[in-house]
């Protein structure tokens, strides 16, 4: 467990403290349902936003790039 938890890079309080819980659940009976979320399904308008969101990104890491390089040169 400790070797899961540096690879996962997990406290080691909270994986003992997950493997109590399932040591708690009876494995036949567990199915996910629990824990299954709604399914996400973009639409051309949650693109589109992320598009323009994308753009003023480029931009704005252009100008901090542009900036350094003025720093880097002064």
């Amino acid at each position: 467990m400790t070797a899961a938890a540096r690879e996962y890079e997990l406290d080691s309080k909270m994986e003992l403290r997950w493997a109590r819980e399932l040591a708690r659940v009876n494995l036949y009976q567990l199915d996910g349902r629990r824990y299954k979320q709604a399914a996400f399904v973009p639409t051309a308008s949650d693109y589109a936003a992320l598009e323009k969101e994308h753009e003023k990104l480029k931009k704005l890491y252009a100008e901090q790039a542009l900036e350094r390089e003025i720093l880097r040169d002064l």
